[in-house]
């Protein structure tokens, strides 16, 4: 069946038709020699693949496939496990969090192999603070940290313009951290709607200042419309969100 197949979207029919005999040649392409065969035994079972459709089996059935690539020599195929795990932890969470934390304890995937599968397969829920998934990556949510105010340079400004800010952080023990900025607004809808986005990772040593500034640009993009209205920003370390501060974007 490994000639059969040649891409993620016919598998999912024959996931959908035949799903014994389907996940049984997938087990098979998860030891395949060629990396492309044992990405697409992942790919196949992811049950958030954006471009294809969904798949009538539950959504951690492909756990087990997981299991064999987890730690892959070749990135192309964990970042394949990463993204599926994403998609399970839309829904599950907590499934996510014991079973990246039983491959970090099997010593199979250590260091910045295993930070990388844990930052991406739980990039949605880091976003959203989830001190459970901080702590899995080594960054307490309830550390000594202090931070300056948020400091704009401009409060005025339009799409395309640059959203200039800066603040300090300091603590009194030896400290990871992980730095996200939170712009939020509310969207046309007249809902709440955030943009988050990673700024930095470091070790904030006791008294040391550690300076945070970004020159971000305001555009558009797929998922995120720049419109006219208020506006505001944030920082978010280790989880925890800090005081934020207006701005205002102007018809253009």
């Amino acid at each position: 069946m490994t000639g059969y197949f040649s891409a993620e979207l016919p598998v999912r029919h024959f996931l959908a038709d035949f799903p014994d005999e389907t996940m049984k040649a997938v087990d098979a392409w998860s030891r395949d020699e060629d990396f492309r065969v044992r990405r697409l035994a992942s790919e196949a079972t992811r049950p958030l693949l954006p471009w294809a459709p969904r798949i009538a089996l539950s959504v951690d059935a492909g756990l087990p496939i997981l299991e064999t690539l987890y730690d892959d020599p070749h990135l192309y195929v964990r970042t394949s496990v990463a993204n599926h795990l994403r998609g399970i932890a839309a829904t599950q969470p907590d499934l996510v969090l014991t079973t990246l934390q039983r491959w970090q304890a099997s010593g199979r995937v250590t260091g910045e192999q295993f930070a990388f599968l844990a930052r991406n397969a739980l990039s949605n829920r880091l976003k959203e603070g989830w001190p459970p998934a901080y702590a899995l990556l080594g960054y307490a949510h309830d550390a000594p940290i202090a931070l300056t105010p948020l400091v704009l340079e401009r409060t005025d400004l339009r799409e395309s313009d640059t959203l200039n800010f800066s603040a300090s952080r300091t603590a009194t023990a030896t400290v990871p951290v992980h730095v996200m900025i939170v712009i939020a607004s509310t969207g046309p809808s007249g809902r709440p709607r955030e943009k988050v986005a990673f700024l930095r990772r470091a070790t904030v040593e006791p008294g040391q200042e550690l300076r945070l500034t970004k020159a971000h640009p305001l555009r558009s993009t797929a998922r995120w419309k720049v419109s006219p209205g208020s506006y505001s920003l944030a920082l978010q370390v280790n989880g925890r969100r800090f005081p934020a501060v207006a701005f205002t974007v102007l018809d253009a």
